[in-house]
């Protein structure tokens, strides 16, 4: 019996190595997509605000610890602060990456930036508008989040986010090409489809 063949690499073989990159360069991307949203609210906040080079954890730290953030934050919440930021990014990097391996976007860097876009702008309904203000209320009493980020600032954060998941086929088909066992392959060789 023929097995069948995806790049000469038996067709499961290519298909867990196919998402298994994609999980990768979506993860990658998002963590980079993290840093590029921290660096325009960091940018927003001391240029528009004039706040401190910190300034941008507080509303993050605000889901943490409330109001101390603001007032007395340590290092240890600003360290919490950031893992809980690059946290929910690598859950929208996994979010990236099944819908990418869903629609075969993962290999095209038009079709992820596409793709990162519309996970960009879900991350700040789905997160933002719709789950942080009951969240907070319920935690705090009030929604930090909105009482102390513009929205500009956090819409141009989470596009900026979204943006940076353009990488993620950059990463994809080295990987995919490497864990499927066809290292010998470029990755822009004709017989990869």
């Amino acid at each position: 019996m023929a097995t069948t063949r995806i790049g000469g690499v038996p067709a499961t073989t290519a298909h867990y190595a196919r998402f298994a990159a994609s999980l990768v360069s979506g993860f990658i991307a998002a963590m980079i997509g993290g840093v590029a949203m921290a660096i325009v609210m960091v940018v927003a906040f001391m240029a528009i605000r004039h706040t401190g080079l910190l300034y941008a954890l507080h509303p993050i730290g605000a889901f943490l610890y409330g109001d101390r953030m603001f007032v007395a934050p340590s290092a240890g919440m600003y360290v919490a602060a950031t893992a809980f930021h690059f946290g929910v990014c690598a859950i929208w990097g996994i979010v990236f990456a099944f819908a990418a391996t869903l629609l075969r976007a993962d290999k095209s860097v038009g079709g992820s930036l596409v793709l990162g876009i519309v996970v960009g702008l879900a991350s700040q309904i789905v997160d933002i508008n719709l789950v942080t203000p009951a969240l907070m209320n319920s935690l705090w009493g009030q929604d930090l989040w909105t009482a102390t980020v513009p929205p500009a600032y956090s819409w141009l954060g989470h596009i900026a986010f979204g943006l940076c998941f353009a990488i993620a086929p950059l990463l994809f088909r080295g990987l995919w090409l490497r864990w499927s066992g066809r290292g010998d392959l470029a990755w822009d060789d004709p017989r990869i489809r």
